[in-house]
């Protein structure tokens, strides 16, 4: 009942905004693949199945923007059809991500919502094949719900406030051991003095309660105040002190918070950010730069912190999505935020792009988990050829006493780092015909006393062309293995061709 009501009170936000929006763009879609595989269930070589996969997807991509509301989202159903295994593996693979935001009393109360739906993999020791041709007992689905009321305004004196409560809902299914729903309330709230005098404050309270199905919430709660001082327009620095108290499942801590941070932009393009905090968990900190030219865009972090399954779902992409790269390097030359979409997704088909890099899994837990991780991610464009690259080390572990341990042998699926390395090349080799290559290299190492070690790649090739303004077809091909010691070896090879088209 309590996921029914959920679903209700997002559609009902999301509802809203089509009736405020004026200007909409509708993109419905369908592509259908072809493809041959010497290991459709991704077995030892011994008992490897071929199998002839047929993949259909329908899907829709839209946006509505109106004076008070905005409504943006993509759905897809890939069908797959296997001619051979097809009593142990027809299956359709829904995913959605919806957003919509109301502004329902002007310049002050708002409600934003959002729907995720989408395919995971739940243990980063097993298999993780790109698209969904290959079966594997290690792919579920999370749907996650949210909804988050604020009001935002300015206070006399220019003091800037903003209080909202976040409701979020995750909901599994198809996971190969028992998994507990799980969701989570925040209220948080904002206050700040007025940018741009030479002294400022910003002060910050927050209260977050994780509820899963079979123990009792998690509660923690914070609060911190930051003493801001503006070197000048690029550089400004802070340092910041506050409170906490956590009660978790088994344990309770409290105790100060303390630290300092900076943010400089020495040019429009570029923007640096550093920070540290004394925690109860010992140091958080994180590090970012982002810069970028007109043909590439740079990026690295570097950070230590506290989080947990919920949050990650309903907070972190599927993977770093090449659209939001390419969308940072059109900025200046298309300023229009619709024209700079329709100008992105349009590079991406001609270029027969991905959709995203890989990224590290979230974690399935009901506990809280501390991650150390370093990343960086880099594009480049150029008339014939562009590259796309993404590197990441995570290394997680669950706080003790935060929540029900998961029980052995998959304990070490929320204990571990994570490695990987995805890069992306596409060539024009006439100015029709592209060519795009993806290596993808990801390894999975328990911590320390847990064992086990899991490392897997990807190689795939693809041309594609345009058959007219709506249609393209593409063709290519892929190897994978597995390697591990806590799961079975793995090897296959697949030929793919398909068909794309937009009824735009």
């Amino acid at each position: 009942m309590r996921e029914f009501a959920s679903a209700v009170a997002v559609a009902l936000v999301l509802g809203a905004a089509p009736a405020a929006a004026e200007n909409w763009r509708f993109v419905p879609g369908i592509a259908v693949q072809e493809t041959a595989t010497t290991n459709v269930d991704l077995r030892p070589s011994g008992s490897a199945r071929e199998d002839l996969v047929t993949e259909v997807t329908p899907s829709l991509s839209f946006r509505g923007i109106g004076s008070h509301a905005e409504f943006t989202g993509q759905v897809s159903v890939p069908v797959l059809i296997y001619a051979r295994t097809g009593g142990d593996n027809n299956y359709a693979f829904p995913s959605a991500n919806l957003f919509g935001k109301v502004e329902v009393v002007d310049g002050f109360f708002y409600i934003d919502g959002a729907i995720s739906i989408a395919q995971q993999f739940l243990n980063p020791f097993g298999a993780q094949p790109l698209g969904f041709a290959n079966s594997t007992e290690n792919r579920y689905r999370t749907d996650t719900y949210r909804v988050s009321p604020y009001i935002r305004g300015v206070a006399p004196g220019d003091i800037r406030y903003e209080v909202r409560n976040n409701n979020v809902w995750t909901n599994l299914s198809g996971a190969p051991i028992a998994t507990s729903n799980g969701n989570f309330t925040d209220w948080i709230g904002n206050a700040s003095s007025a940018s741009g005098t030479t002294l400022g404050w910003d002060a910050h309270a927050e209260w977050t309660e994780y509820r899963y199905n079979d123990q009792r919430p998690i509660v923690m709660q914070l609060a911190r105040f930051k003493g801001i001082y503006n070197v000048d327009p690029e550089l400004r620095v802070w340092a910041t002190v506050g409170y906490e108290d956590n009660r978790f499942a088994f344990t309770e801590s409290d105790g100060a918070i303390y630290g300092a941070g900076f943010e400089w932009r020495p040019t429009p393009r570029t923007h640096v950010l550093g920070s540290y905090e004394h925690r109860f968990f010992g140091p958080s900190y994180e590090f970012s730069l982002n810069h970028r030219t007109p043909l590439s865009s740079w990026s690295v972090r570097v950070a230590r912190d506290i989080t947990n399954y919920p949050r990650q779902l309903a907070t972190l992409p599927a993977g770093v999505e090449i659209s939001g790269i390419i969308d940072n390097l059109f900025l200046s030359s298309f300023p229009d935020p619709a024209e700079r979409q329709r100008a992105v997704d349009e590079f991406i088909r001609e270029r027969g792009l991905p959709d995203v890099l890989a990224s590290p899994l979230p974690l399935y837990s009901q506990q809280i988990i501390l991650y150390e991780t370093q990343s960086a991610t880099a594009g480049l464009i150029g008339a014939r050829n562009s590259a796309f690259l993404t590197i990441f080390n995570v290394r997680s572990e669950p706080i003790a006493g935060s929540g029900n341990p998961l029980p052995a042998p998959i304990g070490s699926a929320n204990d571990n780092t994570q490695t990987g390395m995805s890069l992306v090349w596409s060539h024009r080799l006439t100015p029709s015909v592209g060519l795009s290559a993806t290596l993808l290299g990801l390894r999975t190492v328990a911590n320390a006393p847990l064992d086990g070690t899991t490392r897997q790649g990807v190689a795939r090739v693809t041309v594609s062309t345009p058959l007219s303004p709506r249609s393209s077809a593409f063709a290519g091909a892929r190897y994978q293995l597995l390697r591990s010691d806590v799961r079975p070896d793995y090897e296959e090879a697949a030929v793919f061709v398909g068909l794309s088209y937009a009824f735009r």
